[in-house]
């Protein structure tokens, strides 16, 4: 627990300095430099704490899965969408699913590596996996209406 919250707070030093370090400021310097330097200390030390461990099935990063699937089937909506064909799209759609899949399974396992640093990325990609999916429901019926 105590890692995801010195990683919050190097994020917010991060956030906060890199603007202020743009402008010239040096305190913002100072805190871009501490976030960002805490930020790949952490990911270093999230790494090294799973070295010579293998993935499992039962840490899947299902987040990261799906990430993956809908946006197989995203890519195709833009193809069908560009030459007006509906056949076009679909057979995109459904090679970008197969797609997704595989690299879905793929990514979910090895993404396991990052140690307790994959539980933020499944998070996030979770997330994106829900704008992805709603975005690809907008596309398919925006048309109809």
């Amino acid at each position: 627990m105590e890692l995801f919250i010195i990683f919050a707070v190097c994020l917010i030093l991060a956030i906060i300095g890199i603007p202020s370090a743009v402008q010239g400021s040096v305190p913002g310097w100072i805190l871009s430099i501490i976030g960002v330097v805490g930020i790949v200390g952490l990911v270093i030390l999230s790494v090294s704490s799973q070295w010579g461990e293998r993935p499992t099935y039962d840490d899947f990063l299902k987040g990261v899965f799906f990430f993956f699937v809908s946006l197989g089937i995203f890519i195709g909506i833009p193809v069908g969408m560009e030459s007006h064909s509906f056949w076009l799209g679909a057979s995109a759609s459904l090679a970008g699913l197969v797609a997704g899949y595989a690299l879905g399974i793929f990514a979910g396992l090895q993404l396991q590596r990052l140690g307790w640093f994959a539980i933020i990325l499944n998070m996030i990609a979770a997330f994106a996996a829900i704008v992805l999916a709603g975005t690809t429901l907008l596309m398919l019926f925006l048309p109809m209406l």
